[in-house]
């Protein structure tokens, strides 16, 4: 951990800041709601879910949050444009927090940031994602929508080392800003687990030297694709290993994380806050402080 030479940008999505400097912010966490496979969702392409279980889904991560100090999003995982419709129903009327629009398919993104625009969501959704290879269609899109942040990958599938996604990311992010992303967040790409995986994690430093920009990736898909851990730890005791990877993405240099499943709240959002203490506790040694020492998790511990 250090400060960086490099200014560090700070953006606002809906009322929650991300970015700045180690020990200025709490990890900004993105939780998946609606994803493929969820018991919740009875049929993911009319968007037909169990209410009462998204509620509690959302009321606990609120709760963890309030608790905690570390702010969160929702990933709103949709199949199609209906179950869009759907969940952006439910979820504005159930909760203020930002709402990331994720889909495979660049049709069924692009028809979710046309609804963000009908619902005047704009202010409070990012995109997920704009990537080298993204087409001229969905960047005019994303621009009609108005949206102005977005996930920006840092990935080339054809060279995974640290320099590969440094060559790549230049180019972007100057794809993001042709769709008129103002507030990027780049993504280092984290691999299902392999032997290269850390590049991804050493590009934190290096992408937030070079341009100051958040920086973040999704670490929900590592311990799931860890034969390792599968074959040798029971499912009970699996969220260590978790908790392990995330913890040495935010010291790294983390700004956010899309941490996997929402409903694993109750186990992400503290041990997120006891890392975010001991960076800021670490980060007064360099002379920065908190942006608002009273919700930052060091309050919460010390208060």
């Amino acid at each position: 951990m250090r400060k960086f030479s490099t200014p560090q940008k700070i953006y606002e999505i809906g009322k929650v800041k991300v970015g700045g400097q180690p020990g200025e912010l709490p990890t900004f966490l993105i939780g998946s709601i609606f994803w493929l496979g969820q018991k919740m969702v009875s049929d993911a392409n009319k968007g037909i879910f169990d209410a009462k279980a998204a509620e509690d889904i959302i009321n606990r991560c609120q709760v963890q949050s309030d608790i905690s100090g570390v702010p969160f999003a929702l990933d709103i995982v949709g199949t199609t444009e209906t179950a869009f419709r759907e969940y952006f129903d439910f979820v504005s009327a159930n909760t203020d927090v930002p709402l990331m629009l994720d889909a495979m398919s660049p049709r069924t993104r692009m028809a979710a940031a046309k609804i963000a625009k009908e619902m005047g969501l704009q202010d409070r959704c990012f995109y997920n994602s704009v990537y080298k290879g993204v087409k001229d269609d969905e960047l005019a899109n994303l621009k009609e929508s108005g949206i102005k942040m977005s996930i920006v990958l840092a990935d080339d599938p054809h060279d995974t080392t640290l320099a590969g996604r440094m060559n790549v990311v230049e180019e972007a992010l100057a794809l993001a800003a042709k769709g008129g992303i103002t507030k990027p967040l780049v993504d280092t790409s984290m691999p299902a687990f392999q032997p290269d995986m850390g590049s991804s994690v050493v590009a934190f430093p290096m992408m937030k030297e070079k341009y100051g920009h958040p920086v973040g990736t999704g670490s929900g898909n590592v311990v799931t694709t860890m034969g390792w851990v599968k074959a040798n730890i029971a499912k009970e005791f699996r969220k260590g290993t978790v908790t392990a990877t995330n913890a040495i993405l935010q010291v790294m240099g983390a700004n956010w994380l899309m941490f996997g499943p929402a409903e694993q709240a109750e186990w992400v959002f503290p041990a997120t806050a006891v890392v975010d203490t001991y960076i800021a506790s670490a980060a007064a040694d360099f002379e920065t402080q908190p942006v608002d020492i009273e919700s930052h998790p060091i309050f919460k511990m010390f208060a």
